[in-house]
């Protein structure tokens, strides 16, 4: 019980390495799509070229936080140096770590709880917790003239 190979064939498992594989998967297409706009940019690419309109088009949503954080320096030659660029591609990469952390954490989390679940004895209700039997036996009235007796 408790086994590693019991750890990776467990739902959990599998579910937190999907979403980690998912998380990396847009991470590296932003990524990769914020890397080429950086470079058309810098390379001042012709922007009514099909490819160049497709990756400003796909890189719009992606930079929408990060517009304006940091001004463009322009070239002599119509060049265009974008830091935000720069810095969303810093960005996207330190929340796909992030989140591939937390997921692992919570997986170490969760297993642990199984573990110990899985190694804990079950429990027993102890003797002193199990509620007073009844006697068989009549109760007697108070005696006259104790504390509690009718008059």
């Amino acid at each position: 019980m408790g086994t590693v190979s019991e750890h990776h064939g467990s739902p959990v498992y599998r579910v937190t390495r999907v979403l980690t594989w998912l998380v990396y998967a847009f991470a590296i297409v932003a990524i990769a799509f914020l890397i080429m706009a950086f470079f058309l940019e810098l390379f001042n690419a012709n922007e009514s070229t099909p490819f160049v309109e497709w990756v400003d088009k796909a890189t719009r949503r992606l930079m929408q936080p990060f517009r304006g954080i940091f001004p463009e320096v322009e070239g002599e030659s119509g060049s265009v140096f974008d830091a935000s660029l720069l810095f969303a591609i810093l960005i996207y990469g330190m929340l796909a770590l992030g989140m591939h952390a937390l997921l692992d954490w919570i997986d170490r989390k969760m297993a642990a709880a199984r573990s110990q679940a899985a190694f804990e004895p079950p429990r027993r209700p102890s003797p002193s917790a199990q509620p007073p039997q009844a006697t068989s036996q009549p109760v007697a009235p108070p005696a006259p003239g104790t504390p509690g007796a009718a008059p």
